[in-house]
């Protein structure tokens, strides 16, 4: 009998170990195409969505969770240079009409970088909603900047654009991964 309980118990850790294995190795369910379709169809520029969360390697690969987190970070980069380029134009104008607009959209890309540091914050913790909300705020700090420029540069208002598309893509998927 004493030689049976060893080779069960060797028995039973190797399965133990195998099932744990497998379990840490196996892939999650990766997003397929038709599902970056339906999530860009509801964002206001379904191509630019779609070539923005493509151009990240991993979106092939990821899951809905993977997904909110590039499109978190594409909202994390365009905002900074797009916050980059209205502190630039800030400093080199010297209208002071045009000096108050700046600043005064220079501040909302400060709230918008905020809110963008705040998704992330939120998706780490799980709190959908949070995401959510903090991505609305980001589009609603970029439409205050679009409010405040008026005959400022060309490129700002392609720029807050594309500012308010990757908060938009990152509160469509924030609902998703919420069930909304």
């Amino acid at each position: 009998m004493k030689q049976i309980v060893p080779s069960f118990c060797a028995s039973s850790l190797f399965i133990s170990l195998l099932l744990a294995i497998i379990l840490c190795i196996s892939p999650t369910q990766s997003i397929g195409q038709d599902v970056l379709n339906d999530i860009c169809s509801k964002t206001d520029d379904p191509s630019f969505c779609l070539q923005a969360l493509n151009s990240d390697p991993k979106t092939a690969t990821t899951d809905l969770l993977g997904l909110a987190g590039i499109s978190i970070k594409l909202a994390n980069t365009t905002v900074s240079d797009t916050h980059t380029f209205v502190k630039s134009q800030l400093a080199q104008t010297t209208d002071p009409k045009l000096k108050k607009q700046y600043s005064q959209c220079s501040d909302s890309y400060d709230d918008a970088t905020g809110n963008v540091d705040y998704a992330k914050e939120r998706l780490g913790a799980g709190d959908y909603g949070g995401v959510s909300s903090a991505a609305s705020a980001c589009m609603d700090d970029v439409s205050d900047c679009e409010d405040a420029i008026t005959g400022a540069a060309s490129s700002l208002p392609q720029q807050n654009k594309k500012s308010n598309e990757v908060c938009l893509m990152t509160l469509v998927i924030a609902n998703r991964l919420s069930g909304k």
